[in-house]
């Protein structure tokens, strides 16, 4: 009685391979098209062609990164040099956000344990991270994994937002501290 192997064949491996590199290919060549109608248009449509899920009305700038599973609501805004990855747990974006440029939003880190495993090799911890209705979100801000950003929240420029902010709220600062509310 012969084994079969649940593995992969090489051809399978090629074609993952393949639609991987096209893809970053593909969103590599569309971020660098400028800000205007059409090619924000453009840059819509690659990314709901590649698996993203933007609504209609999103605008996504140049020179923006996206990378994993991530969701885009209506008439939200994602500005030039920002970096998204959502890894495997996904980050949400709802309607009418606003994300200045430069802004780093990411729904994982790596492992952290002191043995003999280089941080690096160690298993990265995700969770996701969720951006609802109504936000802003100042440039060069900092979001880490897990964090929810409440309706209407606004976060200040250069903050790095490690834990949740409740609707409304405004908060500032490394780590983010509330400073403020819009109620």
């Amino acid at each position: 009685m012969s084994s079969k192997r649940n593995t992969p064949s090489l051809t399978y491996k090629l074609l993952f391979l393949i639609h991987g590199l096209s893809k970053e290919i593909v969103f590599g060549i569309v971020s660098l098209l400028p800000n205007d109608f059409i090619s924000t248009n453009i840059r819509y449509f690659v990314y709901l062609i590649y698996g993203i899920d933007i609504k209609k009305k999103a605008l996504v700038y140049r020179n923006v990164l996206l990378l994993g599973r991530i969701s885009i609501g209506e008439y939200s805004s994602i500005s030039n040099n920002t970096t998204i990855s959502g890894g495997t747990v996904g980050v949400h974006i709802g309607s009418y956000v606003m994300i200045a440029p430069g802004c780093c939003i990411v729904a994982f880190d790596h492992g952290t344990e002191a043995n003999s495993i280089p941080m690096i090799q160690q298993p990265l911890v995700e969770e996701k991270i969720v951006i609802q209705d109504d936000v802003w979100i100042a440039a060069n801000c900092t979001i880490t994994k897990g964090v929810t950003i409440g309706t209407g929240a606004i976060v200040g420029a250069n903050s790095v937002v490690t834990r949740d902010v409740l609707p409304f709220e405004i908060v500032a600062g490394a780590p983010a501290k509330k400073i403020g509310s819009r109620k």
